[in-house]
């Protein structure tokens, strides 16, 4: 008896067996659709991925021992920039005033900057989604936070209060555009937006606050694209320079930097393309067609 029941045994799990057994074709369907997912995540920032999980409890954690310099250090202070780097000194000039440091504590001298970010109008500011959090009008974005031409001392910087999020990470998106008090966009410019990719190995420039610190700039080539990034080399930037913008040639907004990923040999850092932007936010598009009226009526 031992023997029969042995052989039904088996057969019942032969049986189960073909009835749970899935084709290889959609097994090997589904274990490349979870390794997609998975290398799309790991193309975000690790402060992106916690917000995405549960955005109603982020709360963002300046982290500043992480270091993204791809080679030399190549930085320069805006106000004694030498031209050297790719961008003229006039450029510089021109488009560093709207960049500015999201800051934290007392608005004065002794604020703590822990992002970068540019102002695209009169009053709203562009940086990176994983920079801002529920806690984010409690804090102010600083102007003129830069080492004044040929000297270690400070310029006086200027603190705005951060009032409202317009926009935030759309579409999982790290980019978020926020309301500024007041209108300093008309004391210190701002940035016109260009839905447009640039090609592989353009020209890019990021201004930026790299750890925190003083207004810096560096520049370097793209040299490709992954998923809803763009990729640079030899275009060094460290946690702070996190929602600077990237400019192309022509000092339009083509980007958000957000990832670090260079290192002494090699690798690239990365941005979100204004393309993508675009196609979800209502701020960019109807700054993007702002900007390209004026460029027809200049003509």
């Amino acid at each position: 008896m031992k023997k029969v029941f042995a052989g039904i045994s088996l057969l019942a799990l032969l049986a189960a067996c073909q009835q749970t057994q899935q084709p290889l074709s959609l097994v090997n369907s589904q274990s490349a659709a979870r390794v997609q997912a998975q290398s799309r995540q790991s193309l975000h920032h690790p402060d992106f991925l916690r917000k995405m999980q549960n955005p109603s409890q982020y709360r963002f954690q300046f982290e500043i021992s992480s270091t993204s310099l791809c080679g030399k250090d190549d930085m320069q202070h805006v106000n004694d920039y030498k031209g050297d780097l790719g961008p003229s000194v006039e450029f510089v000039k021109k488009f560093q005033p709207a960049v500015g440091a999201l800051a934290m504590g007392k608005p004065d001298a002794s604020s703590r900057k822990f992002c970068t970010g540019t102002l695209i109008s009169e009053d709203l500011f562009l940086t990176a989604g994983h920079c801002v959090d529920g806690a984010i009008t409690e804090k102010f974005v600083s102007f003129n936070y830069e080492k004044a031409a040929g000297s270690a001392d400070l310029l006086e910087q200027e603190h705005v209060k951060i009032e409202a999020i317009v926009e935030d990470s759309l579409n999982g998106l790290d980019f978020a555009v926020l309301k500024l008090a007041g209108k300093p966009g008309l004391k210190y410019g701002f940035t016109p937006i260009r839905v447009a990719l640039p090609a592989n190995n353009d020209p890019l420039i990021i201004i930026q606050h790299p750890k925190g610190k003083v207004k810096m700039v560096e520049s370097g080539p793209k040299v490709g694209e992954s998923g809803t990034y763009m990729d640079y080399a030899d275009l060094d930037t460290e946690p702070g320079s996190s929602g600077s913008g990237i400019l192309n040639a022509d000092g339009s907004l083509v980007g958000v930097h957000t990832n670090g990923g260079c290192y002494s040999g090699g690798g690239a850092n990365r941005g979100v393309k204004m393309t993508e932007i675009a196609k979800y936010s209502k701020v960019v598009q109807s700054l993007a067609q702002a900007a390209a009226r004026r460029t027809v009526a200049r003509r």
